[in-house]
């Protein structure tokens, strides 16, 4: 049922996945690290949405949040391999396996596709505004590759408001406690809505692929998301990185 579900939708919401004292304990946690480590603010300017955020990476969560690192890769591992009837496997990039995104009063993150093809993202707080949006399976693929010209040029037309109000089915869905959120991350074209109110929006973000199929690495990008670094494309999720 929940394997039906999850492919012919797109994505899959499961409430209370997490206890409420489970969210306080990784709460805590994390703000623990937030006052041993100072996160930089992200902001990245975007015509329609910018993005807005801070983020504890992949490599600072397996140093520091253990609990987070058990969680992806053992409960929520088997559980989207569950449901999608795919053999899936964490990222070989650390940094941006599995992530915390704290999103500030007044915080957005702007409309893409993920580089994987399947995440999930837990939420440890209820605030104010903060929904997910999505436009389940909403995606010209390209027959070349994700990094051509044509298949930006693709996810622009989609992205553009009158092709989504025309085309897409938005999808809105509210950040609770213990929430779960599955999606197929990059066939879903999805979004952040501006936090309203003066709490930060707290989610654990944890990304997978099948194991042939690991092409993350992108170090424009991961600068892009992750440091206050100035890139050199206004959207490296387009920019193949060339490996020497």
């Amino acid at each position: 049922m929940k394997k039906t579900e999850f492919l012919k939708n797109g994505y899959l919401v499961r409430d209370d996945f997490l206890s409420k004292e489970q969210c306080s304990q990784l709460l805590n946690h994390i703000k623990n690290f937030q006052n041993s480590e100072e996160l930089p603010i992200i902001y990245r300017e975007n015509s329609d949405r910018p993005l807005h955020y801070k983020v504890i990476n992949g490599l600072q969560i397996k140093n520091s949040l253990q609990e987070i690192e058990n969680l992806y890769r053992d409960r929520i591992n088997k559980f989207i391999c569950d449901i999608s009837n795919l053999s899936l496997v964490p990222l070989n990039n650390e940094i941006i396996g599995a992530n915390v995104n704290i999103t500030p009063s007044g915080g957005t993150y702007r409309w893409h596709y993920d580089r994987n093809s399947v995440t999930a993202l837990i939420y440890l707080n209820e605030v104010d505004g903060g929904e997910l949006e999505l436009y389940p399976l909403y995606r010209i693929t390209s027959p070349f590759n994700k990094f051509s010209f044509l298949q930006k040029a693709l996810d622009l037309l989609l992205m553009s408001k009158p092709i989504r109000f025309v085309f897409g089915k938005k999808v809105s869905i509210k950040p609770i406690e213990g929430r779960l959120v599955v999606m197929i991350g990059n066939r879903c074209l999805h979004s952040v809505n501006s936090v309203i109110g003066s709490e930060e929006r707290v989610n654990v973000v944890l990304s997978y692929d099948v194991l042939d199929n690991q092409d993350a690495s992108n170090d424009n990008l991961d600068n892009y998301l992750y440091t206050q670094i100035k890139v050199t494309s206004s959207d490296p999720n387009y920019q193949k990185e060339i490996r020497k």
